[in-house]
């Protein structure tokens, strides 16, 4: 700016007309005002766990403007589970998903998507083979549902990625195509997300031999993680801490499903636990230089890393 500013001032004398020199002097000056003061890309990530009692909905917002839903529903009324997910999402001036991954074949994981679908235009949904196969009542109101509206419906399994702008890498750990012969549960679909050196790990309900399929592969340091099947103390807790090696831990539940045992061994692990019953909703926010962590319902719990 102030090279083009003192070539400007240097040599216009010999080919403009004083006013003319005042005129462009005007614009650059502005051309520089402006680039300091109109605010810059921000190169980060927000990761919401949604609070829907006992159920699940996360929220991230990638660096290149994309939006990804993992899970959306609740116990109880879909509507409800909707309501929130939905007034969160308006919150930050959303109103289109980039991509929804629905984690496995329980109504808590994915009841609310058939309203937010009437709300909200959708790229692409990504079940799993194993879901797919599914021939309950309610997976099938949810595949009926995504193809009256248009979407696109997409099979994912173990090492397949999805695509971002920004330099993100999201990629499903398991299951496998085939699955694990084991319940809904020990085939949920579990998703990494790293940037910027920080990694996420979005769980569903695994548990069962689908947990230890996944504990059998080389531990995967993350900083944060989604307690699997609402902090159940069926999900091997003091396994998946040491195997996950977190630093925060967010148990999405409702009042009264919180396990002592099951904080005090991700604790015990060196990890913060957070549950959405508590504390609502709980967004990390991701940069290249630090993760910030902030507690809806009690504004200090808060933290930086």
């Amino acid at each position: 700016f102030y090279l083009g500013l003192a070539a400007l001032a240097a040599g216009a004398g010999r080919w403009l007309a004083p006013r003319w020199q005042l005129g462009l002097a005007a614009v650059w000056l502005s051309v520089g005002l402006a680039s300091a003061i109109l605010p810059q890309q921000e190169f980060r990530l927000a990761c919401t766990f949604v609070s829907v009692g006992h159920g699940s909905a996360t929220v991230l917002e990638l660096p290149g403007g994309e939006t990804l839903l993992f899970d959306a529903g609740q116990l109880g009324s879909p509507t409800s589970g909707a309501r929130s997910v939905a007034g969160f999402l308006w919150s930050r001036g959303i109103t289109h998903l980039d991509a929804v991954v629905v984690s496995h074949a329980d109504v808590d994981h994915f009841n609310a998507l058939p309203e937010l679908f009437e709300r909200f235009s959708v790229g692409a949904v990504y079940l799993s083979t194993v879901m797919l196969a599914d021939d309950s009542p309610a997976t099938q109101l949810l595949v009926r549902s995504i193809e009256r509206h248009g979407i696109a419906l997409r099979k994912v399994s173990a090492g397949n990625r999805l695509r971002a702008a920004s330099d993100v890498r999201l990629e499903f750990l398991h299951p496998t195509r085939e699955g694990v012969l084991d319940s809904d549960n020990a085939n949920s679909l579990v998703l990494a997300v790293e940037y910027s050196g920080r990694r996420i790990l979005l769980t569903g309900d695994l548990e069962g031999r689908g947990l230890n399929q996944v504990l059998a592969e080389e531990p995967l340091d993350c900083d944060i993680v989604a307690a699997p099947h609402h902090g159940s103390p069926r999900s091997n807790p003091p396994g998946f801490a040491a195997w996950s090696t977190p630093e925060w831990v967010v148990i999405s539940s409702g009042l009264g499903d919180d396990s002592q045992e099951v904080r005090r061994a991700y604790e015990l692990a060196g990890a913060r636990v957070l549950n959405t019953a508590e504390a609502g909703a709980v967004t990390f926010t991701i940069t290249p230089s630090a993760i910030e962590s902030t507690a809806y319902r009690q504004p200090g719990v808060q933290g930086e890393r």
